[in-house]
């Protein structure tokens, strides 16, 4: 390594999240990465110092406090990648178990009959169960279709699918996290591989969700706050050559 190599790096990472074992190594890759608009690390520290003597100028200075969070924006989200975000606890349902319901508000404005079916996005019919028409006077709603008096119905349909639980008690948890990416060459102005890693991530709770009729369509944050594992090593930056 010369101290006249230089490299610029633009290109976000691709990272991957892997569990923790029992030695604080990592153990099972749970998440992939590859759709991120941005992945960046800031670091910050605290000082005290020490001053005296004519003006009471600063003699020493101690820093104190590091820390180094990461952020991350990916523009598409899977299930799994809620999961970690939230630190919920995912749910694979199929219509032979019936564990995922959903509830739907159907309008019946010219209607004269109850609906059997209800037709969604796929261009399938779903089986009506259980309906309840509104406006009511009766607490969660009629049970048999009034045409003319009511305006909508609400039911449950059982669909294949996946649902995120996240209850009081559900946060995020820690990962070791891989983030690789390329930095160009100054002299060759070829890529080379650039890794970062963080043995020790705690994935922050705070999180926003937006949904927008315009614009840029929503991203999903990943923020972690680093932690110092046992050998002391907080993230590692490792620009490598291939084939050497």
């Amino acid at each position: 390594m010369s101290i006249l190599d230089k490299y610029g790096i633009k290109e976000v990472c691709d990272v991957t999240f892997y569990t923790l074992d029992s030695q604080g190594n990592p153990d099972v890759p749970v998440l992939y990465l590859d759709t991120l608009k941005v992945s960046g690390i800031e670091q910050t520290a605290e000082q005290t110092e020490a001053r005296g003597g004519m003006g009471n100028p600063v003699l020493l200075i101690w820093d104190f406090g590091k820390e180094i969070n990461v952020n991350m924006e990916d523009a598409l989200f899977s299930m799994k990648s809620l999961e970690i975000a939230y630190g919920g606890t995912a749910v694979e349902g199929t219509l032979a178990n019936s564990k995922i319901t959903v509830k739907r508000t159907i309008p019946l404005a010219g209607l004269t009959e109850a609906p059997e079916f209800i037709t969604l996005p796929d261009k399938k019919k779903y089986a009506i169960t259980n309906p309840k028409y509104f406006p009511s006077d009766v607490a969660g709603g009629d049970t048999t279709f009034n045409p003319g008096v009511h305006e909508f119905l609400v039911t449950d349909i059982v669909v294949k699918g996946n649902q995120l639980n996240l209850g009081a008690k559900s946060f995020a948890d820690t990962y070791y996290v891989v983030g690789d990416t390329f930095a160009r060459n100054s002299i060759t102005g070829k890529d080379e591989p650039f890794q970062l890693v963080f043995p020790k991530a705690k994935m922050l709770n705070e999180q926003t969700f937006e949904l927008s009729a315009d614009g840029d369509p929503a991203v999903f944050n990943f923020a972690m706050r680093l932690m110092r594992p046992t050998d002391g090593i907080m993230m590692k930056l490792i620009k490598y050559e291939l084939g050497s």
